[in-house]
């Protein structure tokens, strides 16, 4: 909402400067976004909530600023009559749905004389965003800045039968508005017809059959009160949303519209030659009851923590139009303006009295509790795995929990139904995720576009998918990204890029880090999204627990990657399952260990994860641990092989091992590689 300081000076005086000004009107609650001259006159851009439509206007701010500094507001009053003895235009109003249209307010004025308005308002309208167009017009606009409640002007003489009627429209009826396009109504819409036809959409725009136009000599003003569920619903449907309809959706007084269509009378009056020709009709069948709440100022002070004054609770509600009526020692019986929709419960009140009192006013406590809080379940197995990634250089990201179809169809999941939110906010948002791969995709993209080539992240979050009632199921997930330099590259360090086997040990170091069960990487996995060449799937305690490879070739190219990009999904609540297995003590050993390096050659076909499982499953007590030290496939090799080099540590806590043990050990070892791989020992 755009403010003219020079036209609030009209209703109350403002010896501050701008800048005071802007900074009161904030601390009060009223964000000033932007501050702007315009024709030697500053404007204030105030961002307006929308349960404050009462500020959408000078008055509405006047009202505010009366409340900080404690002065008085002067409100413009009619001073010509709405009423006449003998009427010159007879006209009728009729309501046909008073639940959509509590009240109506119609004048008529003849004599008008069409023209420009002058100067002084057109410099206001164009401060304020408007467009000047003509008189009758800009003086409903003035009003509706002035004062927040729409009006609209019909040329009477095109109102056949020279009545009015409210009524809710026909499906599929049309009508053409101001704007030149013919709209289809349905019958939740309302609709102001005169005696056979539609003439505007109440609350939203008028109809272009009944425009004011040079020929114009003679005019009806409107000034209503629709409700404003119902305004909001035609706007929405209609996709037309107008300075009316932005605030009669929001609700405005409908105690003010006789205020409001005498104030434009006088102005017609006044700025374009027209007299009262039709009296004032104020059609309104049941009258809308105030809000009324009690206000105690013990409970006031229990919830600011300050103690309160009776004269400022007293002062304050009333610069803001608050009736007050005492019940007791401070106990009052509030009633509210019309104006006020927000108000409802005794809370609001007590917002309004901190709002005046001033925030940076209320101390700064800590709320009393009778017992510390703790970590949930979830919450302590999220912490361990932050503290182990962020130790390796991680860093944490947070996305968003929505995706947009073209990251579905990217990173589909298989066997996963996507969950669709019924009414996204934007194209990128209409389905929850299914995994955490594209948002981490994302931030690495943006990390190496702006030229950040060594990215560590990971994100613990949420997955959705569609579950078998239809309704979204959530899972949590783990997703790791690494690209770019292992290490810091310097004189005695040379670069070393990050690669799968980076991705793999810091999953190995997580694992370490949670006491997890034990894990094994296979080869191979059913994800799409990441390149066959090394994806592969993680098992934890014979349960698969998740995927991690290198990005896939296309996708790298389509988000324009320079650089491999390597991604892990970990399904957190499995890995949870298997986390913080109970510790085993064993007292240090008292006899040494003896270790042995084993050379051999095999097939390039043949997977190290299979010997290695092969070895430890032949069930020999005393190995203690195995190890690929080395991979050769240089001269010397035959074409086809490869050559391995596997370190063996053996131990007996029993007894010290002999040479003829170990020598049996690693002659078992060697067997059993030469029948079930054919290997050739070096």
């Amino acid at each position: 909402m755009k403010i003219s300081i020079d036209w609030l000076k009209d209703y109350i005086e403002l010896p501050e400067d701008p800048e005071r000004l802007q900074s009161d009107l904030t601390m009060s609650g009223l964000v000033v976004e932007g501050v702007a001259r315009v024709c030697g006159d500053t404007v204030f851009e105030i961002e307006v909530t929308a349960n404050r439509p009462d500020c959408l206007s000078h008055i509405g701010i006047a009202r505010e600023i009366s409340a900080i500094y404690q002065r008085p507001v002067r409100i413009p009053k009619p001073r010509h009559p709405v009423r006449l003895r003998k009427e010159r235009v007879p006209y009728q109003i009729e309501i046909r749905d008073p639940d959509l249209c509590p009240r109506y307010n119609g004048l008529v004025l003849d004599g008008v004389r069409l023209g420009t308005s002058p100067p002084w308002m057109q410099k206001r309208l164009e401060a304020c965003g408007m467009r000047p167009i003509n008189n009758i017009v800009d003086i409903t606009n003035y009003v509706l800045l002035e004062m927040g409640h729409p009006l609209h002007a019909f040329d009477f003489h095109l109102l056949k039968g020279g009545k009015v009627v409210v009524a809710r429209a026909a499906d599929g009826q049309k009508i053409t508005t101001l704007d030149g396009i013919e709209r289809t109504l349905d019958r939740e819409m309302l609709l102001i017809n005169d005696a056979e036809d539609p003439v505007a959409i109440a609350g939203v725009m008028g109809g272009l059959q009944t425009e004011i136009s040079l020929k114009t000599s003679t005019v009806l003003l409107e000034c209503a009160y629709f409700l404003p569920r119902s305004i909001r619903r035609t706007s929405k449907r209609l996709n037309l949303s107008t300075e009316a309809s932005y605030r009669f959706e929001r609700g405005v007084d409908w105690d003010g519209t006789v205020a409001a269509i005498s104030r434009t009378a006088q102005l017609v009056i006044e700025l374009a030659g027209g007299r009262l020709a039709g009296s004032l009709q104020d059609i309104y069948p049941e009258c809308l009851p105030r809000v009324q709440i009690e206000l105690s100022k013990r409970r006031a002070e229990s919830l600011l923590g300050v103690q309160l004054e009776d004269a400022f609770v007293e002062v304050t509600l009333s610069r803001l139009n608050f009736r007050l009526r005492r019940m007791g020692k401070g106990h009052w019986l509030v009633t509210c303006p019309s104006y006020r929709a927000d108000m409802e419960f005794e809370a609001d009140l007590i917002e309004e009295l901190a709002r005046f009192y001033g925030y940076q006013n209320i101390p700064t406590t800590m709320p009393p509790s009778w017992s510390a809080g703790t970590h949930s379940p979830v919450q302590r197995f999220e912490s361990a795995a932050r503290r182990v990634l962020l130790g390796m250089g991680y860093s944490e990201a947070v996305n968003l929990s929505f995706s947009g179809a073209q990251e579905l169809e990217r990173f589909a999941v298989p066997t996963v139904d996507r969950a669709v939110i019924r009414n996204p906010l934007t194209e990128d948002t209409h389905y929850l995720r299914t995994t955490l791969a594209p948002g981490l995709v994302i931030s690495a993209q943006r990390n190496v576009n702006h030229d950040v080539r060594r990215v560590r992240l990971f994100e613990i979050g949420k997955t959705f998918r569609t579950g078998p009632d239809a309704l979204p199921v959530e899972g949590r997930s783990l997703g790791i990204l690494g690209t770019g330099g292992f290490t810091e590259c310097n004189w005695r360090q040379p670069a070393q890029d990050y690669d799968f086997f980076s991705l793999k040990g810091a999953i190995t170091a997580l694992l370490a880090g949670l006491r997890s069960a034990e894990a094994d990487v296979l080869p191979g996995c059913d994800v799409a999204w990441l390149n066959p060449a090394d994806a592969a799937t993680l098992v934890i305690g014979g349960t698969r627990a998740g995927v991690l490879g290198s990005l896939h070739p296309s996708l790298q190219e389509s988000y324009k990657l320079r650089q491999p990009v390597y991604l892990a999904e970990v399904d957190f609540d499995a890995l949870c399952r298997h986390a913080f297995m109970p510790v085993r003590y064993e007292p240090l050993p008292r006899y040494p260990a003896v270790e042995r390096d084993l050379c051999f050659l095999v097939d390039r076909s043949v997977r190290y994860g299979d010997i290695a499982r092969g070895i430890t499953g032949l069930g020999i007590a005393e190995l203690q641990s195995l190890d690929l030290i080395d991979v050769y496939s240089g001269p010397g090799i035959p074409d086809g092989k490869v050559s391995l080099t596997v370190h063996l540590v053996f131990l007996d806590r029993q007894r010290t091992l002999t040479i003829d043990r170990v020598q049996g050990f690693s002659d078992n070892v060697t067997e059993f590689l030469r029948d079930s791989f054919g290997a050739q020992v070096r």
